[in-house]
Formats: structure tokens, C-alpha cells, sequence
């Protein structure tokens, strides 16, 4: 036998007992695999943005259904003679289409609506549930030198993004100037607002505008200016009804809030109403003639 075969021979040889050696090895290895599982970590799993509580059917379908331990039915006024009636998800309004403005606004504060994430809207909208004819035009404010008022308060409407969207339309809005808009009124706004979160309770609110001119003020051929604005408040807590109402003239001067108060009957006298129609006469009878401030605070 040649020296080359011999060494190939032996070289194969010391190969095969190589690859024997490693098998046993091996299986050695999966014996004591099993007699201790080995776990395997699994890949952390990606995380998942939070679920946003879904917004009510009805609210999406633009129907004025709530819940009525957040947003209670307003309280609203005798019928007025022409008035469109416009109920929204967090007010009710009496609209006047030859004045373009409100009679009035009605709602039903809860703490409850004062609280949420939904943030003031960046625009204002036009009614588009009112005729060409009947409505107040976005373009009706340039120029005139007048700001946009809510009646119903954005504030007021926070745990709804539709009542935040409807506290837009203009049919909740008057003109008045920038004083009154950006002080006293916001200061009795919020004043409602601390109300009912101290006081873990509900009032039922009417306001609006009052024309005393003869005719009526006009900026821009279309847009009525009210002189006054009032706002009727009522507490039915059991055993601690109470009301109040609030008169201010629409200029720049500014008062404490003392001011500005007057009785339910006096509001009704200047503006016509039957505010708060559907409370019992004796009750009526009682809160509306007084009004005590200090009782509030």
C-alpha cells in the first residue's frame, strides 16, 4: 500500500471518531434539556395607545340627548310670539329672526359640564339651521367694532366636544363690546361656574339680551347692537331655593359685581319674559322677587 493511502485511510478514520464524539455529546445536551425546560423570553409587546371613551350615539348624530345628571333640561321662559325654538346639546335657544339675536339662552349648570378636555373652538359658525334671511353673518362683526358674546359660556360646555362645537354658532352669540365681554360678564360667567363646584350643585340660568332703543341700534346694515344684557339664575335645592338676576348695560364701564344686581321680576319687567315658566307659582313667586347676593357666596 502506498504511503499517501495508508496516511488518507488514517486521516478518515480519526474523522469518523471526531464526528461520533460530537453526536453523544449532543444528545448528552438534550437529555438534561429535558429535565430543565429552558424559557425563552418573549419580545416586550409594542404598547398600545389608550382607548378614548367613545363619544354618545346621539351626541354624533347631532340629537340633544345627555345625560341628565351632567346636563339636566333647561329651564326656559313662557313661549315668546314669533320665536324660533333651537335646542342644542347643551342650551335651548328662543331666536328672533327680526333682530338676529337671541330672546334668550337657557341651560342648567352641573359641575360636571365644567370639567373635560374639549377646548374653546377657533371660530365661530354660522347658523346653518336658520334661513339666509334670518341669520347673523360671520362678516356681520368685521369692522364693527363690536366682540362676539356667548350667552351659554364655552366654559359652561367642556365635557362635550359637540357642546363645544354648538356654544360657537351664533345664534348663542350677541355683540357687545370688549369690556364687558372680556371682564364683568366673563367674572359673573365664572362666578356661576364656582357655584356649583363649591357647592356640588345644579342652577338653572336664562340671559340674554335687552333693546331699549327706538329703533334698535345697527352696526354694518345687519347687525343689532343690544343696550343691555340680563341673566336670570334659580337653586331648587330642597329647603334652599333661591334666585337672583343681573342687569349690564352694554359699554365699557366696569362695577363690582353688586352692581349690576337686580330681582327676576325686575328682568321680567324690562324684557317681557315669563322667565323660568314651568316652576311652581309659589315658588316663582317667592324667588323671583328677591335677591341677595350675599346668599350666593
Amino acid at each position: 500500500m502506498k504511503r499517501t493511502t495508508k496516511a488518507r485511510l488514517i486521516f478518515a478514520a480519526a474523522a469518523i471518531m471526531i464526528v461520533a464524539g460530537i453526536s453523544i455529546l449532543v444528545h448528552a445536551a438534550i437529555g438534561s434539556a429535558t429535565a430543565q425546560p429552558v424559557t425563552i423570553a418573549a419580545e416586550p409587546a409594542e404598547p398600545t395607545a389608550p382607548v378614548e371613551p367613545a363619544e354618545p350615539a346621539e351626541l354624533k348624530a347631532g340629537k340633544a340627548k345627555y345625560d341628565k345628571r351632567i346636563n339636566p333640561e333647561p329651564i326656559t321662559a313662557a313661549p315668546v310670539s314669533g320665536e324660533i325654538r333651537l335646542k342644542r346639546t347643551g342650551y335651548t335657544v328662543s331666536y328672533n329672526p327680526q333682530l338676529r339675536q337671541p330672546n334668550y339662552v337657557a341651560w342648567t349648570l352641573t359641575a360636571q359640564r365644567t370639567y373635560g378636555n374639549n377646548k374653546r373652538e377657533p371660530q365661530f359658525y354660522e347658523d346653518a339651521q336658520l334661513a339666509y334671511e334670518q341669520r347673523t353673518l360671520l362678516s356681520d362683526y368685521y369692522n364693527s367694532r363690536m366682540s362676539r358674546g356667548h350667552m351659554c359660556p364655552a366654559a359652561d360646555n367642556k365635557w362635550s366636544t359637540q357642546a363645544m362645537q354648538e356654544s360657537f354658532i351664533l345664534s348663542n352669540v350677541c355683540p357687545q363690546t370688549y369690556t364687558l365681554n372680556g371682564e364683568d360678564w366673563e367674572h359673573l360667567e365664572s362666578f356661576c361656574r364656582r357655584f356649583v363646584r363649591h357647592n356640588k350643585t345644579a342652577i338653572h340660568i336664562i340671559c340674554g339680551p335687552i333693546f331699549t332703543s327706538k329703533p334698535p341700534q345697527r352696526r354694518q346694515r345687519r347687525l343689532y347692537v343690544p343696550d343691555k344684557f340680563f341673566k336670570a339664575i334659580v337653586c331648587l335645592d330642597k329647603g334652599m331655593e333661591r334666585g337672583i338676576a343681573f342687569v349690564y348695560n352694554n359699554d365699557s364701564e366696569q362695577h363690582p359685581m353688586s352692581y349690576y344686581v337686580r330681582t327676576i321680576d325686575q328682568v321680567e319687567q324690562l324684557t317681557g319674559l315669563d322667565l323660568f315658566a314651568s316652576i311652581n307659582k309659589k315658588t316663582q313667586d317667592r324667588i323671583e322677587a328677591r335677591s341677595n347676593l350675599h346668599g350666593w357666596q
